[in-house]
C-alpha cells in the first residue's frame, strides 16, 4: 500500500520555510545569524518512548475528562480490522446495517490475466469485521449519533475532502472507513508508529477513537508550547487572518493561560509538549483538543522551532501570535490538506513553491505596515 509521506502533509516543512515564518515575526532578531547552519535536531533532547505514548489519546484521556470533549474508545482492536484499513480499496456497504463486510487483499505476485471476470467472484482472504461495525454503531449512539473519527495519535483530517462537506462529522461505520482508509497519516501511524522510529517505538496497541462531533470554529483553535512545565507560547492554528481575533488578543492568551495552570501543568507528564485548544466564546471556556510531543517534526504553526527550542522558560515574550492581515493563505494553496489528493511526487515541489511564496507575501506584508 502506497503512503504518502507526512513531510509533506502538515508536521514537516522545510527549514526554510520556517527560517522565512521566523522572520516576519517581532522577535526574529533574537534568533542568531548563524542559526541556517545549525542542525536544528542538536537543539532537542532525544525523544523517549514514554514522551510518545503519553501522547497516546487512551494515554492522557482518563485525566482529562472534564476539560476535553466526550469520547469513546475501541481498545485493543481485532487484527482483522487493522488488516481491512490497510487493504487496498475501500469496499464498503449499501447500508450500515449489513452484517458482513469484506474486502479483496490481492496478492502482489498475481497479475491481471489472473483475475476472474465474474464480479461475484472474490479471491483471497474476506475480512469480517461486523463485531466491530456492531460496536462502533452503539458508541456512535452514546455519543448522540454523530462522531468525529482518529486513532491513537492522528485524526483523518487529510482525507476530509473524501467526505460530504469536506468534514470528520461521522454517523455510521460506512463514514468512519472511508476517513480512516483513505487518510495517509492513519495509514502511515499503523505501519510505522509516529514521532519514533519503529524499532524504537516497539509495539503499540492500536485504537479507534470516537469523539462527539462538535462544530468547532478553525479561528479558535490554539497551539500551545509548553518548556520545561511553563506555557511559553501561543499560535493559531488556521492559517487565514480574522480581524475580531485582533481584538480578542489578550482575552484570549489569558484563557489559555489559566487553562494551563488550573487544568494542564500538574496533570500531563512530559515537561517539554505541545498541545491543541479550543476557546469556545459561546460558553466562555476552554476545550483540550490532543497533546504531541515537542519535536520539529511537529507542526510550530507561526513559530520558528529554533526560537522555541531557545526561548527561556521563564520567559513570556513569545506570547500569542495571529496570523498577519492582507495575506491570503488560501490564495497558494486550495486547502491545507488538499496535496494529499495527489502522489507526493507531484505536490512536493508545488508545497514548498507555495509555502515560500506564502511566506514572502506575508513579509512583504509586514515590511509595508511598518
Amino acid at each position: 500500500m502506497s503512503v504518502i509521506h507526512e513531510s509533506v502533509s502538515d508536521s514537516h516543512v522545510d527549514e526554510d520555510v520556517r527560517a522565512a515564518i521566523a522572520d516576519i515575526t517581532a522577535h526574529t532578531a533574537a534568533i542568531d545569524c548563524d542559526d541556517d547552519e545549525e542542525d536544528i535536531s542538536q537543539l532537542f533532547a532525544p525523544l523517549t518512548r514514554a514522551e510518545v505514548c503519553n501522547c497516546i489519546f487512551s494515554t492522557w484521556y482518563p485525566n482529562f475528562r472534564r476539560e476535553t470533549i466526550k469520547s469513546e474508545i475501541i481498545k485493543p482492536l481485532e487484527q482483522g480490522f487493522i488488516d481491512y484499513l490497510l487493504a487496498d480499496g475501500i469496499m464498503l456497504p449499501d447500508q450500515d446495517d449489513i452484517p458482513q463486510y469484506s474486502c479483496k487483499i490481492e496478492d502482489p505476485e498475481s497479475s491481471d490475466s489472473e483475475w476472474s471476470e465474474d464480479e461475484n467472484e472474490v479471491e483471497g482472504a474476506a475480512i469480517d469485521i461486523e463485531s466491530t461495525s456492531a460496536d462502533i454503531r452503539r458508541r456512535i449512539e452514546i455519543l448522540g449519533g454523530k462522531v468525529m473519527p482518529r486513532m491513537c495519535w492522528s485524526a483523518p483530517k487529510d482525507a476530509s475532502w473524501m467526505a460530504m462537506g469536506n468534514s470528520l462529522e461521522c454517523r455510521g461505520p460506512s463514514d468512519i472507513y472511508v476517513l480512516l482508509k483513505s487518510s495517509d497519516k492513519v495509514s502511515s501511524d499503523l505501519i510505522n508508529g509516529r514521532y519514533l522510529p519503529k524499532e524504537q517505538l516497539g509495539e503499540i496497541e492500536h485504537e479507534l477513537v470516537l469523539r462527539q462531533w462538535s462544530n468547532l470554529v478553525p479561528s479558535m483553535e490554539f497551539r500551545c508550547f509548553v518548556k520545561d512545565k511553563k506555557l511559553i507560547a501561543i499560535s493559531q492554528v488556521d492559517y487565514e487572518y480574522y480581524e475580531f481575533l485582533e481584538n480578542m488578543r489578550d482575552e484570549i492568551e489569558t484563557k489559555l493561560r489559566l487553562f494551563f495552570d488550573d487544568h494542564v501543568r500538574e496533570k500531563f507528564p512530559s515537561d517539554n509538549y505541545c498541545y491543541d485548544a479550543y476557546v469556545a466564546q459561546t460558553v466562555n471556556r476552554v476545550y483540550l483538543i490532543d497533546f504531541e510531543p515537542w519535536t520539529p517534526s511537529v507542526d510550530s504553526c507561526l513559530f520558528e522551532w529554533r526560537e522555541l527550542a531557545k526561548a527561556d522558560s521563564s520567559d513570556k515574550s513569545l506570547g500569542l501570535r495571529l496570523f498577519p492581515k492582507g495575506v491570503n493563505a488560501m490564495g497558494h494553496f486550495s486547502g491545507k490538506y488538499s496535496r494529499n489528493r495527489l502522489p507526493v511526487e507531484a505536490t512536493d515541489d508545488q508545497f514548498r513553491g507555495s509555502m515560500a511564496e506564502l511566506i514572502k507575501s506575508v513579509a512583504e506584508q509586514t515590511r509595508q505596515q511598518k
